[in-house]
């Protein structure tokens, strides 16, 4: 039973009871009156009936309303949930491959710097190389002159 339903359920009771002495003593009435009063009885008996028909209609009506408002706003919470979480992956996914790319951004500086280097010396190999040519021609021009 919905949270709702249990304060009318209880309204709905106390009014029938709060009814009962009345009908109680409109029953006696009815009955001094003769056997007319048994038609009219019946069309308000009947008259009561369509009403209390058409009030628990209108409850059910009431109550398949707040479960389609209920259906609709936990059907919203989902997709927000979801989309939430969509956005969240392709956030996490976006820095993964931003970090991959600074990390290869990285490899490159550093292979770079390491060609520079052998480059340099190899550089310095061959100056070396140059100076003790030159330092061994100046030794051997020494010798012969």
């Amino acid at each position: 039973m919905a949270l709702l339903a249990v304060p009318k359920a209880i309204f709905n009771g106390s009014v029938k009871l709060a009814r009962v002495p009345f009908e109680v003593a409109g029953g006696a009435v009815d009955a001094l009156r003769g056997p007319g009063s048994a038609a009219e009885r019946e069309r308000e008996l009947a008259d009561r009936l369509r009403e209390e028909a058409a009030e628990r209609e209108r409850e059910a009506e009431e109550q398949l309303r707040e479960r389609e408002v209920q259906a609709e706003r936990s059907a919203r919470a989902r997709k927000e949930r979801t989309a939430k979480a969509t956005e969240k992956t392709k956030r996490k996914n976006a820095k993964r491959e931003q970090v991959a790319k600074l990390e290869a951004l990285d490899a490159k500086e550093e292979s770079l710097r390491a060609k520079e280097e052998a480059a340099a010396t190899e550089r310095e190999a061959e100056r070396l190389k140059k100076a003790a040519a030159a330092a061994k021609r100046a030794r051997k021009d020494g010798k012969a002159g």
